[in-house]
């Protein structure tokens, strides 16, 4: 049988039951340690300016940090080291990569936790009353290169996921650039017959039940296909955004004002009255009324939105936009910002990856976070005067 990846890399290293077992044998030596070694993990990233970069949260989220730490740590030395404990780790990874985190912060990060682990072992052998002292040394270089390895696959899967994303960009700016005219004239012609057609008719018959219905599809067809020529172009143009200080509450109300959502849709908005963001307001309302469509359509046409914002200790912006449908099913979440991906039966896959494209044009993030229920998106946008921004788990 083909090994899986962790399988693989656990042969190459030479972890096996017995590394297990010498890392669990190290475990009640070791936690006593766990909090100085904590304390110093995160006074060293407190004091790197780059590091420091990735905790938007101030004291509250590194206190939380630390005893995800002590977590990773326990899980770390008491195994099992399966596969799940390999899924466990690849989610860490994929969260440094949402937060931004540099592969070099990674690498010198895991070196301080195996350096303090080692002086723990090179202590308790001091007194020359530790026999496993060699065997628990080697345990531990293993399962930290363990670590370290899948974090790299998790960067590795990444930078796939982004040149595979960019070979579909560069096909779609072709492919608009060449027949984005021609759909746009029989579009247009469609959309002045439907017009005459409705005139010719009159209100009387035009509304009457059965031809209403058909009139309206043909309506909202045309609408549909034009949506898609537009998210086509917005895609292969990437326009840099023009910038200007916008009301949040103002724009939310605007755009939930416009885009064409079912009566039965609401929007609500949670926000400081004095909240604002630096943006294009007619790129990043493009953003919201993606996002209003697609929650609107998981809704099957009834349910709230809900838009919360809320300025971050680094000057930055966070908003929420979440719903009440039934969310995204797991094995999607990690694909749906992929240009073309879609799990609607009409759907065109460019509503998201506009997003993200949008939302990274402005130096800031777009993500699905877990929620209980619904899909919940998580938007960061930096301050004028940020460089670096950092788009940190919500919690």
């Amino acid at each position: 049988m083909r090994l899986t990846f962790f399988e693989s890399i656990k042969q190459y290293v030479g972890f096996t039951d017995e590394s297990s077992a010498a890392l669990r044998a190290f475990h009640p030596i070791a936690k006593p340690f766990f909090g100085p070694i904590i304390d110093d993990f995160y006074d060293a990233i407190e004091a790197h300016p780059d590091a420091s970069a990735a905790i938007t949260g101030g004291q509250a989220q590194i206190e939380r940090l630390k005893r995800t730490l002590v977590q990773w740590l326990e899980t770390m030395l008491l195994g099992p080291h399966d596969e799940p404990y390999y899924e466990m780790r690849a989610r860490i990874g994929r969260v440094h990569i949402r937060i931004a985190l540099p592969q070099a912060f990674m690498f010198t990060a895991m070196d301080r936790i195996r350096v303090r682990l080692l002086d723990i072992v090179r202590e308790r052998s001091a007194g020359g009353n530790f026999p496993d002292e060699r065997r628990i040394a080697t345990a531990l270089h293993q399962v930290l290169d363990l670590e370290l390895a899948i974090m790299l696959e998790t960067y590795r899967e990444d930078l796939v996921t982004k040149n595979r994303n960019a070979e579909r960009l560069a096909t779609i700016g072709q492919f608009a650039a060449s027949i984005g005219h021609e759909l746009r004239n029989p579009l247009g012609v469609m959309e002045s017959s439907l017009f005459l057609l409705r005139q010719h008719l009159g209100p009387e018959a035009a509304g009457a039940h059965n031809v209403a219905k058909h009139l309206d599809r043909i309506g909202g067809e045309i609408t549909r296909a034009n949506k898609t020529i537009d998210d086509l172009l917005d895609l292969a143009r990437n326009r840099p955004p023009h910038r200007q200080r916008t009301d949040v509450r103002t724009l939310v109300e605007r755009t939930a004002a416009t885009t064409l959502l079912p009566a039965t849709v609401t929007v609500e908005v949670n926000a400081p009255p004095d909240l604002t963001v630096d943006v294009d307001p007619n790129q990043f309302q493009q953003v919201l009324v993606n996002l209003f469509i697609n929650a609107g359509q998981a809704m099957n046409g009834s349910g709230r939105i809900f838009v919360e914002g809320a300025a971050l200790p680094t000057g930055g912006t966070r908003l929420r936009v979440r719903d009440e449908g039934p969310g995204i099913p797991v094995e999607a979440r990690y694909r749906i910002f992929e240009a073309l991906f879609t799990t609607k039966a009409k759907g065109s896959g460019l509503g998201l990856a506009l997003c993200r494209r949008i939302l990274e044009a402005h130096g800031g993030t777009i993500d699905l976070e877990p929620s209980e229920r619904g899909a919940s998106f998580v938007l960061n946008l930096s301050s004028p005067e940020e460089s670096v921004v950092s788009g940190t788990a919500v919690g």
